[in-house]
């Protein structure tokens, strides 16, 4: 099985952690007398735009349904939760990267739901690890999914086919025909070889064996299935049939174990691809022409934050040596570098009527204090297990050893976060983020108790992409739903992953570097997520680790945001709604719902652009890596049509924040800045080569203004939320 960061395993008295992949965060070490943990805390530049969309996102519901951007998935047999599920940790990332979101449901002991439901569903999938017991009325389901025009994919294995007499079940035959497909043959797994391999689908990270292990007896007969893998046996009883185990089609996509990963050679336990998973759900999915949310980049600039968990606050450091790692991470990070940080603390460890001290107070004060940080919460005793077993009790606390405590969600939530308002924040600020710890794997009742309060949550995921995780399966789906609850994930993993559980080399976070880099090319996958505790403090190599880190990414064109203010961009990635619109023979979408996640991608469209004539809310845009990034206003809803002709008008070409625009007349613009001020820059395009042009107020002293040969106008030292006016120069 793939190395995934299985939740909750104790790696020791001192050190808490999973020993798996997924899914959750991490435990950090315990190194003082008193143990001590910490995430990060928001604290908020534009503090007015963030209070203002807070509430909405804090108190809103689940997403509502959209037919089409969601998927059906119907999952069972041995994996008992939708967190155990192969769709969820192989599947879903690549589906949400194409802008879906998934829905499951586990249909091992209880009937699909109501064929009405469909309507609330782009398509179905169907991913089943074992036998269930209503098999007739799942292949029901499927045909009648089909029957509605719905797209379906079947996943891993095809559903139990025959009954117990052995009669194949009449719904089941028919569902396959509908498909194009037909059971035919015997299983083999010996003298097999390809009949079919096209390389645009198979090899993406891994070639297919050299020889097929297994004979599926199931092939394409319809003529319009593009049949991806095909295999032709020599035994005599299947001669002259052809195995197709990965096919796509007017039906959708079928793709069977062992054809989808494979073990990588010499790398126990890991796993990559063999098919191409974005462009196989593309297809099966009919996605090609369809607008994705994006979440990854903001104005044409990748997306940046950091959160900083709290475990280690009061460490003394090993390299800075008589000063708590708290003081090292104030002295030279925080007050260093010009990017906004989330920082998070214990309550117990810092409040005095438990484990804290005046000192760890007084320290929490002054980071607080920053206007550079922002205030989260890392939980009241850092439960290590959100909901133990009787196995994980029995071995041991499950959250930090407080005398007299016995875990309280609001002890945990509310109570805690009062505190922390009460003491810990400045004027002017309040905690904003409620980043969950061990497990990560909150119930329903925590998430509903942290949105209630309200405040907003992260974590849970550990992704990397890296020589030591070669592969897309390390990295996480954006988000978690329980219950109808929402659990935001993070976007990368921190030091504690990076090196073995903290236990060297400590120099290792600077892997983080290749994470960064894969998930930027070829594809934008993720944000930049700069994510450690305070313990990365206590060791030189570890310190300078991160700062190297911060250093390379402080010269990249990002787009700074509090990790709260990321986790608005999520909560509008996952409610956007997307629709087709007509105007006349011109086929368009309106968007909306989508809050503060203002991208929107069009993929294979290197020679697209917006038609700003007929589109209503779009700002501007970017190709990149044959996509079309469209940057969409601040408003409830927008309107996007295409055009294959090059805008004649000024747009926005990039930005590193928020920016409200507009176009008066002519060559005429007027914006408004609301991003990271330390690192503003903004470009325009559209305007005529060598154009003139004046900016009132001027930008530190400069009004006057050229565009280059290309027509494009570079801004920078703007002031947030004033009205700036650029037009021709008389």
């Amino acid at each position: 099985m793939r190395i995934r960061r299985k939740p909750g395993s104790r790696i020791s008295p001192a050190i808490t952690g999973r020993s798996g992949r997924w899914p959750g965060s991490v435990q950090a070490p315990v190194f003082s007398a008193v143990p001590s943990f910490l995430p990060l805390l928001p604290v908020t530049s534009f503090l007015l735009l963030l209070l203002l969309f807070l509430p909405a996102a804090a108190r809103a519901g689940p997403p509502s349904s959209d037919g089409h951007r969601s998927l059906l998935v119907l999952f069972g047999g041995t994996q008992s939760t939708m967190d155990d599920t192969a769709f969820r940790m192989d599947w879903e990332f690549p589906l949400n990267y194409l802008g879906m979101k998934a829905a499951y449901d586990n249909v091992t002991e209880k009937r699909p739901p109501p064929v009405r439901d469909l309507s609330l569903y782009r398509a179905v999938a169907v991913s089943l690890s074992g036998r269930i017991r209503h098999p007739a009325a799942l292949w029901t389901f499927m045909e009648q999914a089909l029957r509605r025009g719905k797209r379906l994919i079947v996943l891993g294995d095809i559903p139990t086919y025959r009954a117990g007499d052995g009669v194949p079940y009449p719904q089941a035959v028919r569902t396959l025909a509908r498909m194009g497909f037909r059971r035919m043959g015997h299983w083999e797994s010996s003298s097999l070889r390809y009949s079919v391999l096209k390389n645009t689908m198979d090899g993406f990270e891994l070639p297919p064996p050299p020889l097929p292990p297994t004979f599926p007896p199931i092939s394409s007969l319809r003529a319009d299935n593009t049949v991806w893998i095909g295999i032709r046996s020599s035994n005599p009883r299947n001669r002259g049939i052809v195995s197709t185990p990965v096919v796509t089609g007017p039906f959708g996509g079928l793709a069977l174990d062992p054809f989808v990963t494979r073990n990588i050679p010499l790398s126990p336990g890991k796993e990559g691809w063999i098919i191409n998973p974005f462009l196989f759900l593309e297809k099966a999915l009919n996605l090609r022409n369809v607008p994705r949310m994006d979440l990854t980049t903001l104005n044409g600039s990748r997306i940046f934050y950091s959160q900083v968990d709290g475990d280690g606050f009061d460490t003394l450091s090993q390299y800075r040596q008589g000063r708590f790692c708290a003081e090292v991470l104030y002295r030279e990070i925080f007050t260093r570098y010009d990017l906004p940080f989330t920082v998070s603390v214990i309550v117990s460890q810092i409040d005095p009527r438990y484990q804290g001290t005046k000192s760890r107070v007084k320290w929490a004060r002054t980071i607080f204090a920053l206007p550079n940080v922002e205030v989260a919460s890392h939980t009241f005793s850092h439960p290590f297990y959100w909901n133990p077993t009787a196995i994980q009790r029995a071995e041991g606390p499950t959250h930090i050893h407080i005398p007299g405590y016995h875990f309280n969600l609001d002890q945990e939530i509310r109570i805690s976060l009062d505190w922390m308002n009460r003491h810990l924040v400045p004027p002017g600020k309040k905690v904003m983020l409620y980043q969950w710890s061990g497990n990560t794997r909150p119930p329903a009742e925590a998430l509903r108790k942290v949105r209630e309060y309200p405040v907003l949550n992260m974590n849970g995921s550990d992704t990397r992409y890296d020589g030591d995780s070669p592969s897309y399966l390390t990295v996480f789906p954006y988000y978690r739903q329980v219950g109808g609850y929402i659990q935001f994930y993070n976007s990368d993993a921190n030091e504690f992953i990076l090196t073995h559980d903290w236990t060297g080399p400590y120099f290792a976070y600077e892997n983080i570097l290749d994470t960064f880099a894969r998930t930027d090319s070829p594809r934008r996958v993720d944000p930049v997520d700069v994510y450690f505790h305070f313990y990365i403090a206590r060791k030189e190599a570890s310190l300078h680790s991160l700062q190297r880190v911060l250093d390379r990414v402080s010269r990249q064109r990002i787009a700074p945001l509090f990790a709260s203010e990321f986790v608005r961009v999520e909560d509008g990635f996952i409610k956007a709604r997307i629709r087709p619109v007509s105007a006349g023979r011109r086929t368009g979408w309106t968007i909306s719902r989508y809050g503060r996640d203002t991208t929107v991608r069009f993929d294979h469209a290197s020679g697209l652009y917006p038609d700003f004539s007929r589109s209503r809310g779009v700002l501007g845009f970017r190709h990149r890596q044959g996509s079309l990034y469209l940057f969409l206003a601040l408003r409830p809803s927008s309107t996007v049509f295409l055009t294959r002709r090059k805008p004649a008008v000024p747009y926005l070409r990039a930005a590193t924040g928020y920016l409200l625009f507009s176009r008066p007349s002519g060559h005429r613009v007027a914006f408004t800045y609301r991003g990271w001020v330390p690192k503003n820059r903004l470009s325009f395009g559209g305007f005529s080569p060598g154009e003139k042009l004046t900016v009132t107020p001027c930008l530190r002293e400069h009004c006057d203004f050229r565009a280059g040969h290309s027509g494009r106008v570079r801004l920078a030292g703007l002031s947030p939320n004033v009205s700036y006016h650029m037009e021709p120069s008389p």
